[in-house]
């Protein structure tokens, strides 16, 4: 049977973690180890975990990382290679997790020869009660991983192989100053630039819970507000601030490279390469037709 790491990243969840858990202990034909990195909690958090759930191996960040990006990004690096387990997966404290999630996953990566899995996922909008699909499963483009991530970072799980390879990754990795820093992004990121095969499942076995306490879970939302803060990011200089920081990790002689170089340049350099490379820049069609309109607008 095939023994999964679950990395579970927890900061003042004492409303959530209890539930979700007990979806983390039901997975099917699959074995987890559980380690829980805490970010600080000032909450009952640990003392629930500690109470209700003995063999889960807790760790305390002093000071806290001040982001769950991090936190995640350190328990890889913190990850023990002479252990025995087969998978890694991230778990946000908030989501539920129905019970073929790892046993899909593990599946998939298998069948495939992938290295990194992630999905669609069921957005469970908590002020209404409603669920509905955030899809991601778009085909992948040759050069989407330059613009965006695979999908949230808790439908991830990916290889052993492939941790140990993104642990040494991560030794290099500066996030210091780094604005909306990203482990989703990041980890796909590094899968695609280093051509490690990624699935993405257009199944969802998550409930991605939104609630006002979610660090981006409410950008996931369609509503005027999240069009204008997207927006405003953009407009802001969003993908000029992260090109800033990916381009120090890419190969300087490759053709993403010279992606990221045109599009820091200015203006008419930038719209250049996305009138060139156009819907090889990002999956979803429309999502690449509203970031070249507001490319436009960006002066």
């Amino acid at each position: 049977m095939k023994l999964v790491k679950v990395l579970l990243a927890s900061y003042n969840g004492e409303k959530y973690i209890e539930e979700q858990i007990d979806t983390l202990l039901k997975q099917q034909d699959v074995r987890l180890d559980i380690a829980l990195s805490d970010d600080g909690s000032k909450d009952n958090t640990l003392e629930i975990v500690r109470d209700k759930y003995p063999q889960i191996k807790i760790s305390q960040n002093i000071p806290g990382t001040g982001s769950a990006a991090k936190n995640f990004l350190k328990m890889v690096s913190a990850l023990d290679f002479n252990e025995n387990f087969d998978y890694v997966a991230f778990a946000d404290q908030d989501d539920l997790w129905m019970p073929e999630k790892m046993s899909r996953a593990t599946e998939l990566l298998q069948n495939n020869n992938a290295s990194l899995y992630c999905s669609n996922l069921t957005k469970w909008d908590t002020s209404d009660h409603s669920f509905s699909e955030l899809k991601k499963d778009f085909p992948q483009k040759k050069f989407d991983f330059l613009f965006e991530g695979g999908s949230a970072g808790c439908t991830y799980v990916f290889t052993k192989k492939f941790a140990e390879s993104l642990s040494e990754f991560l030794n290099m990795v500066d996030s210091t100053g780094w604005k909306g820093f990203s482990h989703d992004w990041l980890v796909y990121f590094f899968a695609r630039s280093r051509n490690h095969k990624v699935v993405i499942d257009p199944q969802s076995y998550i409930h991605y819970r939104l609630h006002q306490e979610n660090v981006h879970g409410h950008l996931n939302k369609l509503s005027w507000n999240t069009i204008k803060e997207k927006s405003s990011e953009v407009l802001n200089g969003y993908y000029q601030n992260h090109i800033r920081n990916y381009i120090k990790y890419v190969d300087k002689e490759s053709e993403a490279y010279l992606i990221y170089q045109q599009f820091l340049k200015g203006y008419i350099s930038r719209n250049r390469v996305i009138l060139k490379y156009n819907t090889q820049l990002m999956r979803d069609k429309k999502k690449f037709l509203i970031f070249a309109v507001l490319n436009l607008l960006k002066f």
